[in-house]
This record gives structure tokens, C-alpha cells and sequence, in this order.
């Protein structure tokens, strides 16, 4: 009896043992928790890591991680490090909807949601100068005043080194909650900003990564915000385009791009003053700018049933009529911390507007309706802000044979095809889809279980995925907003 139970102790220790190089060390360092209105439960804790990876010194701060954990584990289970965009938003928040049964992918994979550095609760850099928006006048103001960015750089250089925050390091403090977890080999997910991470991550630590799926996707050499007012200017474009050649959404706004002219003139040349009802049923006099009113449209393109909303609130602005627009917003003060701003300054200014030019603006925002106003407000910002250290070869393009998939929406108004295209002709095994009605996200398309699919028989066996992308046609938009 002896000898069989030493026997089976010696069974569970191995089994323990080749467990850690799986991810079993989850459920020794991270704690069970619970969502309200969520039945899995999922698990949660800190690693703390040298806010300064090359002294490995002075200031350490606490990165956020919770896990969903597979349902069904395995000696082959693999974990999806699902990385959010921004720069600035926290993946923590993506708890819920991955704990869920909405999303299949926590059946056979446990998903590992770190707040990067700088977002979320992993010592974050919000500012509130610049987020919180005490009145509807206030969200309509310009998107970095002077005085607020010098304020928000002031009060984060108290508890911060800002010159730390940066994707270099953020790819560093994720390799470090894989070597924690105990995770030997992971799949990369990324979303925006996220792809970038990713990227880096496949450059600095090829031999930690099984695969890596790519959404929407821009690359350490994208320059944000360069391209935007180009790739918006295309993506509006197609939104009209669309909207000739659906019958309802033509019949009812017959000369939408002449009233969005007409409504850019008039906007550049002196803005729009308007009466509108505030929270407390008082009628209140703002002022909208051009700049405010194409920011928040700009907005909406990121999203196919935002774009499906354009020429309604196009058309009714046109006529004079701005609720439509105002109703965009948030009713009373906006208190959102979504982005960090904070953690937006530091990549951008260490990684993008430093190797903007002169030319390079006036030949990408030439004849756009953003024009070079989002370029020219980031560019002042960071005449505020300090410089964090890159690579050198930062901006090499990724060259792999890591299996990867890549996602790209043939509407999307930031990363379109063309900049997935250029990234993947630098991997040597990639698979580039196309999404033809998706945006920036796949938000109001129909059958997005064929994303999903896609992606899962893609993790299953990514060295040779096979994949039949055919029910991505089926991925369609819903109808135009019309006017009642």
C-alpha cells in the first residue's frame, strides 16, 4: 500500500511538473475571482517589474494580469496573450466579454488579458487635464490645449519616469508574465496599437511564440498620425459610394457629398453656433469647429454601424440640425479613462512624431476633410512631452517564419489593407484576409462567428492552418440610418 501510494505521489509530481511549462503555475500565483453576471471564474494578480528594464533599478510597478483560464486543459493547451490598442487602453477590461460564453475561445486556450504598463491598473497615466470633460462645451474643444498637456506632463513626472513608457517595454514586461506563468510557448493576439506590440514581440522573442494573429495592423514604422487623414479621406469616400448605390440611403440623401462640402466650407470658415438642450432641460448656446465635428465623424468610421450613421448625421447637420451629432456624445461630464493619454504621449512621441516631416504632412493630408489638424495637435503636444529611447532597428520591418494571421477591413479609416499588405510581405508564413466590409472593427457586421472560426482553426494548427475564408462575404453591414 505503501509503494502505491509513493508510486502515485510520484505520478502527481510529474504531472505537476510538466504542467508548469503549460501554465499550471496560474493557479499557484494568481487568485480565483469572480465577474458579476459571468459563470466562469477567472483568476487574477500582480507581477512587479522594474519600471526601468535597462538599470533594472529604482521604481518598480505592479502589471495588472487577470486569466481566463481553458475549460478544457491539457499538456497541449496554449494561452492567447490578447494585447489591446490604443497605445493607452487596458486589456483587463476585455475580462468579461472573454469570461463569457459569447466568445469560444476559452474552450480549449487560457487567455491572459496584462494591463500594459502605463494603462489600466498597471500604474497608469491618465491625465485628467485632458479626460475629464466637465460640460458638452468641453468635449467639443481641441484635442491637446497647450496648458492641460503641460499640466498632465507636470503631474505624471511626479510619479513616473515617462521616458520608460514605450512598446519596447511593454513587449519586456510580457515576456516576463510568460516566464512567471510558467507559460512556455504562447500565441500572440493582437488589436491596433496592439499589432505593433505583437510585432516587436516576435522581433525581440521569436523562440517564446507559437503564432501570432495580427488585427487590423500597424507597424513600428506607421508613423501615428500621418496616414489618418488619407486613409479617412478613403474610407468616407467609400462610405458615400456605398450610400449611391444603396436605393434607400440615395433616394433619401440624393447629394450627400455636396452637402458635406458645403458643410466643410462653412465650418472652416467660421464654425457652428448652436442651441441645444443641456441635461437640466436648459437651452444652452456652443460652438462647434470643424475640427471637433470631423474628429468625432472620423470616429464613427472606425466601425461599419458608425459608417452606417454618417450621411444621416452629415445630411441633418447640413440642414442645421447638430442633435444628431451632440447626441454622439456623453450626456453630462465625460469622466472616461479609457485611453490613458498619458501612456498615448509617451509611445507616440518616442515612436512617431519625431520622424514626421514637413513634406510628408502636406503631401498626406492634402485636400482630406481632417486635413493636418490631428498631426499638428499631436506634434505640439509632444513639443511638451519628453523622448523615450528606441531600438535602433526599431523600425526594421519584422521578418519571421512565425506563423501568422493576418485581419484587415477593406473600409478600415487607420490600418487599411494597404498597410497590412506591406507587413505581411515581410513574413514567410502568413495569411492575409481581407475582410470586404469590415472598418477598423467588424462592430455591427453580421455572421462575426466566422471570424472567430477563422481565428480558432488558425490557433488549432497554425503551421499549416488551410483556411476557407469564403464566410468572410457573409460578414455584411446593416441597413443606412434614414432620416424618419
Amino acid at each position: 500500500m505503501k509503494k502505491l501510494t509513493f508510486i502515485f505521489s510520484l505520478l502527481i509530481c510529474f504531472a505537476i511538473a510538466r504542467g508548469q511549462h503549460n501554465g499550471s503555475a496560474i493557479y499557484q500565483k494568481l487568485q480565483k475571482s469572480k465577474l458579476p453576471g459571468v459563470n466562469s471564474a477567472i483568476l487574477t494578480g500582480k507581477l512587479s517589474v522594474f519600471e526601468n528594464w535597462d538599470t533594472k533599478t529604482g521604481r518598480k510597478i505592479d502589471l495588472n494580469i487577470t486569466v481566463v483560464p481553458a475549460l478544457h486543459r491539457s499538456d497541449s493547451t496554449k494561452a492567447i496573450f490578447f494585447i489591446e490598442g490604443g497605445p493607452g487602453a487596458a486589456a483587463t477590461n476585455n475580462a468579461a466579454l472573454f469570461a463569457s460564453d459569447i466568445l469560444p475561445y476559452k474552450q480549449e486556450h487560457d487567455i491572459v488579458l496584462i494591463d500594459a504598463r502605463g494603462t489600466g491598473k498597471s500604474h497608469p497615466l491618465n491625465c485628467a487635464s485632458l479626460q475629464i470633460k466637465n460640460d458638452l462645451q468641453d468635449q467639443l474643444e481641441e484635442m491637446y490645449p497647450a496648458a492641460a498637456v503641460q499640466n498632465c506632463y507636470d503631474s505624471l513626472s511626479k510619479i513616473a519616469d515617462l521616458q520608460q513608457y514605450t512598446t519596447t517595454n511593454v513587449v519586456r514586461d510580457l515576456e516576463a508574465v510568460r516566464q512567471w506563468l510558467g507559460y512556455k510557448k504562447i500565441n500572440l493576439f493582437g488589436l491596433s496599437y496592439g499589432t505593433r506590440v505583437a510585432l516587436v514581440y516576435m522581433k525581440m522573442f521569436p523562440s517564446s511564440i507559437e503564432s501570432c494573429i495580427l488585427w487590423s495592423p500597424i507597424a513600428a514604422y506607421g508613423k501615428i498620425p500621418l496616414y489618418f487623414a488619407a486613409f479617412a479621406q478613403n474610407s468616407i469616400e467609400k462610405v458615400f459610394a456605398d450610400c449611391r448605390s444603396d436605393s434607400s440611403c440615395h433616394l433619401a440623401y440624393p447629394v450627400i457629398e455636396d452637402e458635406f462640402r458645403h458643410l466643410m466650407e462653412k465650418g472652416r470658415l467660421t464654425g457652428f453656433n448652436y442651441h441645444h438642450a443641456n441635461r437640466f432641460g436648459h437651452n444652452e448656446p456652443i460652438n462647434i469647429s470643424w475640427n471637433a465635428f470631423q474628429t468625432k465623424l472620423r470616429y464613427l468610421l472606425y466601425s461599419p454601424s458608425g459608417m452606417r450613421e454618417v450621411p444621416y448625421i452629415v445630411h441633418q447637420a447640413y440642414l442645421g440640425n447638430f442633435s444628431p451629432f451632440i447626441d454622439l456624445y456623453p450626456k453630462a461630464a465625460d469622466t472616461s479613462y479609457f485611453i490613458a493619454e498619458g501612456m498615448y504621449l509617451c509611445v507616440t512621441c518616442a515612436e512617431d512624431l519625431p520622424f514626421i516631416t514637413k513634406s510628408e504632412i502636406d503631401s498626406q493630408t492634402k485636400g482630406t476633410f481632417m486635413g493636418s489638424y490631428r498631426v499638428d495637435q499631436q506634434q505640439r503636444a509632444c513639443d511638451h512631452w519628453t523622448r523615450g529611447k528606441i531600438p535602433d532597428d526599431f523600425f526594421n520591418p519584422v521578418q519571421t517564419d512565425i506563423p501568422t494571421l493576418i485581419f484587415s477591413g477593406s473600409k478600415d479609416p487607420v490600418t487599411p489593407p494597404s498597410v497590412a499588405t506591406e507587413i505581411a510581405s515581410h513574413l514567410s508564413r502568413v495569411t492575409l484576409v481581407i475582410i470586404p466590409e469590415m472598418s477598423h472593427t467588424f462592430d455591427g457586421l453580421s455572421h462575426t462567428e466566422c471570424f472567430d472560426g477563422l481565428c480558432l482553426k488558425f490557433l488549432k494548427n497554425p503551421t499549416h492552418p488551410n483556411l476557407d475564408t469564403a464566410c468572410v462575404k457573409q460578414m455584411q453591414p446593416g441597413n443606412f440610418i434614414i432620416e424618419k
